[in-house]
């Protein structure tokens, strides 16, 4: 059943602020990651085809270090050849992906490293929860955290080494984010064009109302607007990311005991955006569904995307929440609509 859901606009404008001082902190290089090959399918490792979307490959991360695993957002390079990923316990960790032909085979080299906040010091507690990753350009980096719920600026570089020692600038979040519960903040971040789009992964009720923001990024007297998504009630939205043309991709999850986890991945276009002053609602389609019965799944929640010569790919990662009944999956589509 899809929510019923309306269109707002709220102020969300760009705070500038200077990150503080201190000595940056010492990040150990991990040994011995292991990555185990997932078929999507397991009971038929060669059926490939998920909805608009064709399976490309996935692993089973393993490493024996305390600071792997609760991967919540996720970046690739635009040659597809490294990653970088943020945890809810306050790490960064980049690595090297490799490929069997356009099959994602393994990841290699993994370095992690501390998130710090304004002081130089490693986030912690409640101010450790990073959820979302966007790309702003030119090395730069937002990240947005729940419990404590906010979103810093980090400049690492095109290379991603400063994530051993970066230091946050805030961006002002959207009104009303104070009242967000602990674990329901904005899971999802991106940029399109000159705005940072973030997603607000439920609201209080019984059914999630999932409020998108934006803010200019350049301009901070610009208002932004907020739009409300329709979409599958018991669902909360864990990342987003922009498609290229002003669009925005989506990734969803739902959980319970009794079932698991249901990922859902939508779509919802710069049309549909464009047009929103005119409509009460705005409803994204459904590109795949990630299902328990007969699927590899776990808890995915973070979703890179980028643009190759053999057209739109996907990746996916799993946030293990550091329970041994669970993995650390890193999954690869690529986008092949049917008519």
């Amino acid at each position: 059943m899809l929510v019923r859901l309306s269109l707002s606009v709220c102020l969300f404008p760009l705070l500038i602020a200077c990150g503080g001082g201190g000595e940056a902190q010492t990040a150990t290089e991990p040994a011995g990651l292991t990555a185990s090959p997932v078929p999507l399918f397991p009971d038929d490792p060669g059926r490939k085809r998920l909805g608009a979307l064709r399976y490309l490959g996935g692993v089973a991360l393993d490493l024996d270090d305390e600071r792997f695993g609760g991967w919540s957002a996720l970046d690739v390079s635009d040659d597809g050849q490294r990653l970088l990923a943020v945890s809810d316990s306050g790490y960064w960790m980049t690595a090297s992906l490799t490929y069997d032909g356009d099959a994602l085979s393994g990841v290699e080299s993994p370095h992690i490293a501390a998130i710090l906040d304004e002081a130089g010091e490693p986030v912690s507690g409640d101010f450790a929860d990073s959820e979302g990753l966007a790309d702003l350009g030119d090395g730069a980096y937002a990240v947005s955290f729940e419990r404590e719920h906010r979103i810093w600026r980090y400049e690492l570089g095109s290379d991603w080494s400063g994530v051993d020692d970066a230091l946050p600038t805030p961006i002002r979040t959207p009104l009303g984010t104070e009242a967000l519960s602990n674990n329901a903040g904005m899971e999802g971040v991106t940029r399109i064009g000159d705005w940072l789009w973030s997603a607000q992964e439920h609201t209080t009720g019984d059914a999630p109302v999932h409020i998108f923001s934006r803010t200019h990024l350049t301009d901070p007297e610009i208002t932004g607007n907020a739009y409300l998504v329709a979409m599958q009630a018991e669902f909360g939205v864990t990342e987003l990311e922009a498609d290229g043309v002003g669009g925005l991709y989506i990734l969803q999850r739902f959980w319970s005991r009794d079932v698991g986890n249901r990922i859902h991945i939508f779509h919802l276009s710069a049309e549909q955006i464009a047009d929103a002053a005119n409509v009460t609602e705005l409803h994204p389609v459904l590109l795949a569904a990630i299902e328990p019965d007969e699927m590899s799944v776990d808890n995915f929640e973070g979703m890179a995307i980028i643009e190759t010569e053999a057209g739109t790919r996907f990746f996916l990662i799993s946030d293990d929440n550091y329970n041994d009944s669970q993995r650390t999956l890193l999954m690869s589509f690529a986008l092949e609509p049917r008519d």
